[in-house]
């Protein structure tokens, strides 16, 4: 089959690789239709590891020949177990990821945080492998129980959105909102749309989103929020002209950096929580005083497998929007230009979503197609 592998770091190749093989009951084939571009892939493709820092603190190295992608739907074209015959054709979401059930963190209720994860799209938990398994590629592994079968109206690229939601869930999860409060999400990638849109359905009212992109504002200008350019004016000022103080109950920070953690912690009310979602290895500082009145600073590290099922079910009930984000759709053998999209500056794509070629073949109808 066809695959986009990450040979080393800044080194893809589009190229013939081995259909994965079922090696376990769970294990299901997966013709995968709808593939989204993760700002993760974008850090494994410099070199960082994202899942490591998130979730170990450290950085771990990542192996090479990793096939990316870990946002993806398709159809189950073949599965290891009469148990899972009953997915044979069917049009599928896919939790990315798999955790052990047996440490420490799985048993106490925290295996978001299990160190045995095995992942879709990159190195972890898999050993020594040629190729590993991802979804920039015509085929990839699944899990037959952790599939979500897509209801009729629900297009593939929507459904590949179910990682990047199911993350937001777990962001979100992470901060407790009053009815009605506020809330900051600095910076307005997808991630901080994704996170705004699931705060809003967890009760928040007014949604303030920073961004300077003048791409990512025109896509953020189709929903229900307050989009401020700090280029063009203070944050506290954009607030203040909202809200009766410039507060809010809790921050979602996806760039991370000292000057926005600096900006933001100040805007920050009584009890709040910020929630830096961009772990990076770098010193921070900050003034201690801010984080008087049981302010809490804390991190976001991967989902819980019930944050992805209320992810689906949010994409699924239309009470988060997918499509709006995607402005581009390429085929796998098109990476390049998908990636060089991605990476300028100023990015020339907001949500990328890579398919089988021809690029009609992106978003089909179901298929019983075997590979």
């Amino acid at each position: 089959m066809k695959a986009v592998v990450l040979r080393k770091p800044k080194v893809l190749e589009y190229m013939e690789v081995p259909v994965p093989e079922l090696k376990r009951e769970e294990h299901v084939l997966i013709g995968v239709k709808a593939c989204g571009i993760c700002g993760s892939d974008l850090r494994y493709w410099s070199g960082e590891n994202p899942w490591a820092l998130h979730t170990l603190g450290r950085h771990v190295d990542n192996p090479p020949n990793i096939i990316l992608g870990h946002e993806y739907a398709g159809v189950v074209v073949r599965v290891n177990s009469a148990r899972y015959e009953h997915l044979l054709g069917r049009r599928v979401g896919a939790q990315a990821y798999r955790v052990c059930g047996e440490c420490e963190d799985c048993r106490s209720g925290r295996h978001n945080l299990c160190k045995r994860t095995v992942h879709m799209g990159h190195g972890q938990g898999w050993g020594e492998m040629e190729f590993y398994p991802g979804a920039y590629a015509e085929y990839c592994l699944g899990w037959g129980d952790l599939l979500y079968p897509l209801p009729e109206d629900v297009s593939f690229q929507d459904a590949a959105m179910g990682d990047i939601f199911c993350v937001a869930v777990h962001v979100v999860g992470r901060t407790k909102i009053p009815k009605g409060a506020a809330v900051l999400c600095i910076g307005g990638g997808p991630a901080g749309l994704s996170i705004a849109q699931v705060a809003r359905t967890r009760g928040a009212g007014k949604v303030f989103v920073t961004e300077t992109s003048p791409l990512a504002r025109r896509i953020l200008a189709q929903f229900d929020l307050v989009v401020i350019d700090p280029a063009e004016q203070p944050i506290r000022d954009a607030l203040a002209a909202h809200l009766d103080r410039p507060e809010v109950a809790a921050i979602y920070d996806s760039v991370g950096t000292n000057e926005t953690i600096g900006e933001a912690l100040p805007l920050l009310a009584a009890s709040g929580t910020y929630v830096n979602l961009a772990v990076h290895s770098a010193s921070l500082s900050l003034n201690a005083a801010l984080l008087g009145s049981e302010r809490t600073i804390t991190t976001s590290s991967n989902a819980f497998y019930d944050d992805v099922r209320e992810a689906y079910d949010l994409i699924f009930s239309r009470q988060v929007q997918a499509g709006p984000m995607i402005t581009h759709c390429f085929p796998l053998s098109e990476y390049q230009q998908a990636f060089d999209l991605l990476l300028s500056t100023p990015k020339q794509a907001y949500k990328v979503v890579v398919g089988p070629s021809p690029l009609t073949a992106c978003f089909p109808p179901a298929s019983k197609e075997q590979p």
